[in-house]
């Protein structure tokens, strides 16, 4: 089973989705990540099974990933 998605966008840009699980909080966490010059935009989604993190990662598709890194290069210009 996948443990992790990536999306190559234009201009060399990507997306990573993560699956992991934490141990402080007892849940799984999906990451959601994309890097520019100024930082790193990221956001962590929380589960209580690891089935339902793994589902919604296999959803998320390239349409996402672009949404995605649109919304968070407003945060870093």
């Amino acid at each position: 089973m996948k443990f992790a998605k990536l999306f190559d966008l234009d201009n060399d840009e990507q997306v990573l989705l993560t699956c992991d699980y934490n141990d402080g909080d007892d849940k799984y966490e999906l990451s959601i990540r994309t890097d520019f010059e100024a930082g790193v935009g990221q956001i962590k989604l929380g589960f209580a099974e690891e089935e339902k993190a793994l589902e919604t990662m296999e959803k998320y598709e390239m349409t996402d990933a672009v949404k995605y890194r649109k919304s968070m290069s407003a945060y870093f210009e």
